[in-house]
């Protein structure tokens, strides 16, 4: 909902400020073009904010959705299944250094003037202020109304924190395990999901899978030794949509302008990879204990699609500009790339139709982990 508000500002200083813009059109003397520029650059402000303001969440919910995998012992024989649930989340502390954003860290240009700091997305305070002016494009300086000498800007608060103080990326979906023999093991994870409000529509999606592979086997004399190793490549990938219901959302009809044509779903996308060993010992009375360490890389993006298109209707205005529209195509971007090593614990507790596990992994930041597995078939 925070990517809603985001957008939600933007579109309020365009507004507002092309009004303003075309409200003095015969003192300035110039056309919709000319601005154009300003209006790209504060564009690429919001791009800026929007990624500092959301990183604690996009540069850490790869790394917590690829956790969770099984780390005990692999059965031996082929046709082995199991159903588990797994639940994820990162748990990122909020400290000096990420509670607050500061604005001078932020893509700069002359139009725009800010608050020194502003919170992150998981903090408990309030935005700060930003200032848009609109500025002369011969001389870059700042445009004055000349009816009551004042500059011609617009105001706006930042985005407020969620509040927690404490950063979460909590995430629930089903696996499917499938022994093809020789201590080898498949596994399986998919979640699609559509969810409907007053507020829109949320698509959710994520998928992936993994391999598990027992390399002690090859080394131990034992069939059913207590302590194994063994070796794990995991694939995920998630995609969120949110797609705004209503024309109260990101559209607006005036005596000026309207925003016929106007599309724009916003998106949040992750593909993360993994490689990791696990040693794993039985101890008596059906459990097992573990640790595990590897390296982890995801990528991350937030985006839109579509076209948030600006259309002019007054016909003073139609007369001195050249086009009666001005189009933004994704309006957001911002790419994350991180490749971190990962490692942890884990405890798996029965050894029949029923288990439970718990995990811990230090990838980028804290992530636990738990899993609630049934063992359908025990397999040839």
């Amino acid at each position: 909902m925070k990517s809603k508000g985001k957008i939600a500002f933007f579109v309020k200083v365009n507004v507002l400020v092309l009004y303003a813009l075309f409200g003095f059109k015969h003192v300035s003397g110039q056309s919709l073009q000319d601005y154009e520029i300003q209006l790209r650059d504060l564009e690429r402000f919001g791009n800026s904010y929007f990624a500092a303001y959301t990183n604690l969440f996009s540069s850490n919910f790869g790394f917590s959705l690829n956790q969770g995998w099984p780390g005990g012992s692999i059965p031996k024989k082929s046709g082995h299944i199991s159903l588990s649930v797994v639940g994820n989340t990162a748990v990122i502390p909020i400290n000096d250094n990420n509670r607050f954003i500061a604005t001078n860290q932020l893509y700069q240009t002359p139009g725009v003037s800010t608050s020194l700091l502003t919170p992150s997305l998981f903090t408990d305070a309030d935005g700060g202020n930003i200032g848009f002016y609109l500025l002369d494009p011969s001389t870059n300086n700042r445009l004055v109304n000349p009816i009551n000498g004042d500059y011609l800007r617009a105001n706006f608060n930042m985005m407020d924190g969620l509040g927690t103080n404490v950063g979460v990326t909590p995430f629930l979906m089903p696996q499917l395990s499938v022994s093809l023999g020789k201590s080898t093991e498949i596994l399986l994870r998919a979640l699609p999901l559509s969810l409907v409000s007053d507020n829109g529509r949320i698509g959710v999606s994520a998928w992936g899978g993994a391999v598990r592979h027992e390399l002690s086997q090859w080394f131990a004399a034992n069939d059913d030794p207590a302590f194994s190793v063994n070796i794990l490549f995991s694939y995920m990938k998630n995609r969120v949509d949110f797609t705004p219901n209503g024309e109260r959302f990101l559209t607006f009809n005036n005596e000026y302008f309207n925003t016929e044509g106007t599309k724009v779903v916003l998106s949040h996308e992750t593909h993360t990879k993994q490689a990791l060993m696990f040693f794993n010992y039985k101890l008596p009375k059906l459990i097992q204990i573990y640790a595990h360490g590897g390296v982890i890389d995801q990528r991350s993006n937030l985006g839109s699609d579509g076209i948030f298109r600006l259309n002019i209707k007054n016909e003073f205005i139609s007369d001195v500009v050249d086009d009666g529209h001005i189009e933004f195509s994704n309006l957001f971007s911002s790419k994350l790339t991180n490749t971190v090593p990962a490692g942890g614990v884990g405890l798996l507790l029965g050894r029949g139709f029923l288990q439970t596990e718990a995990q811990y992994t230090y990838a980028n930041t804290h992530i636990a982990s738990l899993a609630l597995r049934i063992n359908l078939f025990k397999g040839d």
